[in-house]
């Protein structure tokens, strides 16, 4: 099973790189018009995400602690919450958003960004936009449920296939 691992793990990392190197020779130079719409749906779609998320696992606990600490001064730790850190918060992940918007300008122009940006102010897109963090998290633990016994025949035959061809498997 360990080497079933190791080549899916190669598989996995092999396909990453073909993705990177696909996309940057894809990639168009974007117009400032494009870039301005890439950040707005960097904002849209990938912001309040990613924050949520950095916020769930470092900054939520911090505030907790705080308020565990200082017994009646809830009150205090939540406007230092959302006075001091939530706006420098806000200021560290711009080079995140940034580099998503970078993204988004140099892969699609800017009909397209502004079609996008249009489809997440509609009814649907909103919906979508709001659904779209628990449908990712269910659909991942469902990916977690089945590849494995999925990707256990595929892998299988291609170690099977390798030693048909005389290639050594390596062990661990």
């Amino acid at each position: 099973m360990g080497v079933r691992k190791e080549i899916a793990a190669g598989v996995a990392g092999l396909c990453m790189v073909i993705m990177m190197w696909a996309g940057s020779g894809l990639a168009q130079s974007p117009t400032p018009k494009a870039l301005e719409l890439a950040r707005a749906l960097a904002d849209r779609v990938n912001a309040d995400d990613l924050m949520q998320q950095v916020l769930g696992a470092t900054v939520q606990p911090l505030t907790f602690n705080l308020k565990a600490a200082n017994p009646g001064r809830e009150a205090d730790v939540d406007a230092l919450f959302e006075h001091t850190l939530l706006p420098d918060f806000r200021k560290a992940m711009a080079p995140v958003i940034d580099g998503y918007a970078q993204a988004y300008a140099a892969r699609f122009t800017e009909a397209e960004l502004a079609a996008i940006l249009a489809f997440y102010d509609s009814p649907a897109g909103a919906k979508m936009l709001k659904e779209m963090p628990g449908l990712q998290q269910r659909g991942r633990a469902r990916a977690q449920a089945v590849l494995p016994q999925a990707l256990g025949p595929v892998l299988g035959n291609f170690v099977t296939a390798c030693k048909g061809k005389g290639l050594t498997i390596p062990q661990g």
